[in-house]
């Protein structure tokens, strides 16, 4: 079972990680732009809006898993959606660059997240499924193998 504690390190992880991320960024983009402060710019505010909207995120899954309110995860939707178009309209006023930093800034959390979550095999095979999802898993199996070969029940 996974505790608090995990998952405040994973985030703690990923924030870290997501920013080491964002510095590769910014000096390969020096090689090809030279020092470019919109582009600096941009790249910390999609940065910054990416690791606020990851919070929002987990704040608004937990508080619906908590009290069953799908609202709490729409509303969460929304406040995030909005942070991010805001966010990019003014990065894109400033400069193209800005911009475009300012989206590869959003995605700089999705790295270490994959990283996580697909590459790191530790974090993979100390993963549970749950006995009735797992069954439910195999009887789809089944039914596709049995499509498959023609086999009726």
């Amino acid at each position: 079972m996974t505790t608090m504690d995990d998952i405040r390190n994973l985030k703690k992880q990923i924030f870290l990680y997501g920013s080491l991320v964002a510095v590769v960024c910014e000096l390969i983009s020096f090689f090809i732009l030279g020092w470019d402060t919109g582009f600096l710019v941009g790249l910390i505010a999609g940065l910054a809006v990416a690791i606020i909207n990851f919070s929002i995120l987990a704040f608004t899954l937990d508080r619906m898993l908590k009290s069953g309110n799908k609202g709490t995860s729409s509303i969460g939707f929304f406040v995030r959606m909005i942070l991010y178009c805001v966010t990019f309209y003014f990065c894109i006023t400033k400069s193209y660059a800005a911009g475009a930093a300012c989206l590869i800034g959003f995605l700089t959390l999705k790295v270490p997240m994959y990283y996580f979550y697909a590459i790191k095999p530790k974090f993979n095979t100390e993963r549970k499924i749950r006995p009735e999802v797992q069954a439910m898993y195999d009887e789809e199996d089944k039914q596709a193998e049995d499509e498959y070969y023609g086999r009726e029940e």
